[in-house]
């Protein structure tokens, strides 16, 4: 089972149930808490640390469980489907005729870049590639690539060394991901020529996940056009392409479609000079009406009413 990157509320709901019914829960201290994992387990269920134990004692597990018809969860780190055993595992467990069920998890490699707030895919770099330690780097890495690369920090170094082999510039951007959203995480983004220099400045050395490639660079807000010395500038519907010089103008019909229309060479004059004179007329226009408007609200002089009128409107 899956058990995600390391925050107990990243387990997927069907992998907090198999581990609410197991009879027995096999695990590495640094794929999961430990505290965490008690509370959620039975008060009966056996909590194993299978750091601790040989392949013999871990298969002798699986065959004592088994014969009592008991359930076992064996945790793995991120997504079963990047283990690389998986498979010899499964093939392991069926030979005991035990059932398997393979329940997936978040891969640490999409939290380290959801922390980011990044993609590993995207137009002109749709090509993601993971590989176990820095051996196999120089082969893999082009420019254009996302690379995913497990391996221990202190090897940074190492990795760099590998990247620019690879032909890869020293500005490639590389994000650097320790215990993502574990409390003691870290993130540094930095860049290929920079990498072993910043990961020693942070004192890593344990297994940590390096992405490389340009969809990791830092971009502005999503949706925003940042334009050098003025504010950020938004599309909205009502946003038009720019016109081209020379370009035809393309007119609808009601029936859908286009057409295109030559547009006159010596027309945008005339249209300046029409639009000058229609913004004087509207001016004038709302002159005058303004002028009509504050004479409509004049008050004007009442006439007082004469003796003569009273005394008829008595009579």
């Amino acid at each position: 089972m899956g058990a995600g990157p390391g925050a107990a509320d990243l387990i997927t709901l069907r992998g907090a149930a198999r581990i609410g019914a197991a009879d027995v829960v096999l695990f590495s201290p640094a794929a999961v808490d430990p505290t965490w994992l008690r509370e959620q387990a039975r008060a009966d269920a056996e909590l194993v640390d299978v750091t601790r134990l040989g392949a013999d004692e871990l298969l002798e597990v699986y065959r004592t469980v088994g014969s009592r018809l008991g359930r076992v969860v064996r945790l793995l780190a991120g997504d079963p489907a990047l283990v690389p055993d998986l498979r010899e595992q499964r093939e392991t467990c069926e030979k005991l005729g035990l059932d398997v069920e393979v329940v997936p998890g978040v891969s640490p490699v999409s939290a380290a870049a959801a922390s980011t707030g990044t993609t590993l895919v995207e137009p002109g770099a749709d090509t993601v590639v993971s590989v176990e330690g820095v051996e196999s780097v120089r082969e893999l890495a082009s420019p254009g690539r996302t690379l995913v690369v497990h391996a221990p920090a202190a090897r940074a170094a190492d990795l760099a060394e590998a990247l620019l082999a690879a032909g890869l510039e020293g500005d490639v951007p590389v994000t650097v991901a320790y215990k993502v959203t574990w409390p003691s995480e870290a993130v540094l983004r930095t860049t290929v020529a920079e990498l072993a220099a910043e990961v020693k400045k942070a004192n890593l050395w344990r297994h940590a996940h390096f992405l490389v490639g340009d969809t990791t660079r830092a971009r502005p807000r999503p949706g925003y056009r940042v334009v050098e010395g003025d504010q950020p500038a938004r599309w909205t519907a009502r946003a038009r392409r720019p016109k081209v010089a020379g370009e035809a103008r393309q007119t609808w019909t009601r029936r859908g479609g286009s057409t295109a229309e030559p547009e006159a060479q010596q027309a945008e004059p005339v249209v300046e000079q029409q639009g000058a004179e229609a913004v004087q007329a509207e001016e004038k226009a709302v002159a005058v009406k303004r002028g009509t408007k504050a004479a409509a609200k004049k008050p004007t002089a009442r006439s007082p009413r004469t003796p003569a009128r009273r005394g008829a409107k008595k009579a």
